[in-house]
């Protein structure tokens, strides 16, 4: 009898054992760097964000959004918090507008930034100025994404300016 309740007390204590390092081994692993945005709620709000990031010399990407949007939840969930686009975004200042609620300072601000469908994904360079030609509207995944991150004209250097500007009027010519 004695016998029998060694083994269940030594199954027991094997139990527990395996639980709490399979529970310690589960909980230290890494988890995924959380990324975070900037919410902005008006024209005025984003300005301000531009200036910074300019004074600071850094590219901005601005996450237009509505919480109803399936695109915009997926986005969010995948492609934000991929492994190999943390890097990229880490390189920018990162702003969200949620205009879910479709106030007149949501709309404005849509209409500013010519926004007519989410997700939209709108960028400026380092100095500033808008990119309109790299602008993403709905889905795109890690991989596309992160791609699309490093391109030149949102990383201007001396021997991309001149690049920008013949995108910019290729874009001007295409538009007319």
């Amino acid at each position: 009898m004695a016998n029998i309740k060694t083994k269940h007390v030594l199954v027991i204590l094997i139990i527990t054992t395996i639980t709490i390092v399979s529970g310690h081994l589960l909980s230290s692993k890494p988890t995924p760097a959380v990324l975070t945005f900037t919410a902005i709620n008006s024209i005025s709000e984003l300005k301000q964000a531009l200036k910074v990031a300019t004074q600071q010399q850094r590219p901005v990407l601005l996450d237009v959004y509505a919480e109803w949007c399936s695109p915009c939840i997926a986005l969010t969930q995948q492609t934000f918090p991929a492994a190999n686009v943390i890097p990229q975004l880490k390189k920018f200042t990162r702003l969200k507008a949620n205009v879910t609620a479709n106030t007149s300072t949501d709309i404005a601000l849509m209409h500013h930034l010519n926004v007519i469908g989410f997700p939209s994904l709108l960028f400026w360079d380092t100095q500033g100025n808008p990119l309109p030609q790299v602008k993403i509207n709905g889905f795109i995944n890690a991989d596309s994404f992160r791609r699309h991150l490093q391109q030149t004209i949102i990383f201007p250097t001396a021997s991309s300016v001149s690049s920008v500007s013949s995108v910019s009027s290729v874009s001007q010519n295409h538009a007319q």
